[in-house]
């Protein structure tokens, strides 16, 4: 091996130990990105944690990304507008690595993430890395360097590339733990008013104490806590204005700092009072525009997550099937194999191929291991007093 290829894997070997050993999703990124920066340096940098099911921000480390004033300009493009190299272009590929200048060629001008946030930045180029194991995708790195850095070269998206599954695993794995059941919080849902500029423009009461809790840890650069929306936050409220989001609203959550999960809803307000006024009148481009911007008003409501979403991510998490699921509640509840067979429609020997799996992707060896050291904290806060458990028919 050459002492080019050692030091490469013993950066890689470091920079997964300290994903594996981090404590937090917080401590994650910042001790990958410390031990990743002699080996792929960087200017700037972002660590994105995301919903596997749709790739939608939940919150991350954004301590070194771009200003804070450009974050929702950011998002605006990443969810509402488009472009080259975003991440749920990434998650489809073999290889889930993307450089912004070898994505967009010879119509890198044209990209609004050059235009209006690169470029203004004097940065040269974006490299992006889809965290994924064999799970989903769980989060993912961004890195920038400055116009006068050495580009981005093939070396460094191997070298991403050798990454993304042993940290994507590590991601995934502090994840499940923060979704940990925390109590319901004490406080009332906030509620949220958004201009097209993503400008606040009233809040209800409670809203600021769930803005600190979605802001959680993530702090200026000169220790000060930053004071613009968080990015989870500004990222639902631009799903919600693109043309894809079904009847005007859209769901997501995001994690905070101490009240575990949070729910978040966004839905366009006026939009068909908008229209109707610009129909109304004499469809002057002034009466257009200010339609136009009646449209681009968007609520957002921010309350604790259900059970029921948690159990969603965590059945996501450890690859479980809907029916592999549905036997791990009733094994929560007590049941024996002979019962959750009669529940579930299904031959008691199906029902131990079933627990066998569920084994196998958790990581324990018995049904007490399943439920005094992994699901208990959990699925319990999930399980209501029945489940219909033969609503999801015969077979896995």
């Amino acid at each position: 091996m050459s002492e080019d290829g050692g030091r490469v894997g013993r950066a890689r070997r470091a920079a997964v130990r300290a994903a594996t050993a981090a404590r937090s999703v917080e401590e994650f990124f910042d001790v990958v990105m410390t031990a990743l920066a002699p080996l792929l340096p960087f200017d700037i940098w972002a660590g994105v944690t995301v919903d596997p099911a749709t790739l939608m921000n939940t919150g991350g480390n954004y301590r070194n990304a771009v200003p804070e004033s450009l974050m929702p300009r950011m998002l605006d493009i990443e969810y509402r507008e488009g472009d080259v190299n975003l991440l749920p272009d990434l998650a489809r590929r073999p290889s889930p690595v993307g450089l912004l200048s070898r994505e967009a060629g010879d119509l890198l001008a044209h990209s609004p993430r050059y235009q209006d946030i690169v470029r203004p930045l004097g940065y040269r180029d974006e490299l992006r890395v889809a965290l994924r194991d064999r799970h989903g995708v769980w989060g993912a790195l961004v890195l920038g360097r400055e116009r006068d850095a050495p580009a981005f070269d093939d070396t460094d998206l191997a070298t991403a590339a050798t990454l993304a599954q042993p940290l994507g695993d590590a991601l995934r794995r502090l994840q499940v733990t923060r979704q940990a059941w925390r109590p319901p919080s004490p406080s009332a849902p906030g509620l949220l008013l958004l201009d097209v500029g993503y400008q606040v423009l009233h809040r209800s009461p409670t809203a600021g104490l769930w803005l600190d809790e979605l802001l959680g840890g993530d702090r200026a650069p000169l220790g000060e806590r930053r004071t613009g929306l968080p990015p989870a936050l500004c990222a639902v409220a631009a799903a919600v204005r693109a043309p894809a989001a079904a009847g005007g609203s859209f769901t997501s959550w995001a994690h905070t700092r101490t009240l575990g999960p949070a729910r978040l809803h966004a839905w366009s307000l006026s939009e068909g009072h908008g229209r109707s006024r610009a129909a109304d009148r004499d469809g002057s481009t002034e009466r257009e525009g200010a339609a136009d911007r009646e449209r681009a008003v968007v609520a957002v409501a921010i309350e604790s997550a259900r059970p029921e979403e948690r159990a969603s991510f965590l059945v996501t998490a450890y690859g479980l099937t809907p029916r592999e699921r549905t036997v791990t509640e009733l094994v929560l509840r007590g049941h024996s194999t002979a019962e959750i067979s009669r529940l579930t429609r299904v031959s008691p020997h199906t029902v131990q191929d079933h627990l066998k799996a569920v084994f196998d992707k958790t990581g324990v060896r018995s049904r007490r291991d399943l439920v005094a050291t992994l699901f208990a904290r959990h699925y319990r806060p999930a399980l209501g007093q029945d489940t219909d458990a033969s609503a999801a028919g015969p077979g896995a």
